[in-house]
């Protein structure tokens, strides 16, 4: 709970996410309530990619930074960090893949994935 409402607050603090928030957008059903392009589907993601216009891909893996600095804040003990290792493409790659593979869930729950799979690469 903490890391999504965590991911909520970074996110919705990112120009590029804060350009993108929507006046009112419904929260997915069963999913969590989030912000800029959190709420947003991984056929989104992938649309974004090849955009002429990167802001909207920034904007998105700009959310996705929001998420493991929100799990690197208020959930892993100080010092760790779930980035470990990681290089951009990494992630880019991950993200990608899970979007492509399940294009109907949300940003968020992609995001999550990603934390979930570096969690467990790091043994935490």
């Amino acid at each position: 709970m903490k890391l999504i409402l965590a991911s909520i607050l970074v996110a919705s603090l990112s120009p590029v996410a804060a350009q993108q928030l929507p006046a009112q957008q419904p929260p997915v059903q069963g999913g969590p309530v989030t912000y800029g392009p959190g709420h947003k589907l991984c056929s989104d993601w992938s649309a974004a990619e090849t955009k002429a216009d990167p802001s909207e891909y920034a904007g998105n893996r700009f959310f996705v930074a929001g998420v493991m600095s929100a799990y690197n804040i208020y959930v892993s003990p100080p010092g760790f960090d779930i980035g470990r290792g990681l290089t951009p493409d990494d992630m880019k790659g991950f993200m990608h893949a899970q979007c492509a593979a399940h294009p109907t869930e949300t940003i968020a729950a992609a995001a999550t994935a990603f934390v979930a799979m570096m969690k467990t690469r790091q043994g935490k």
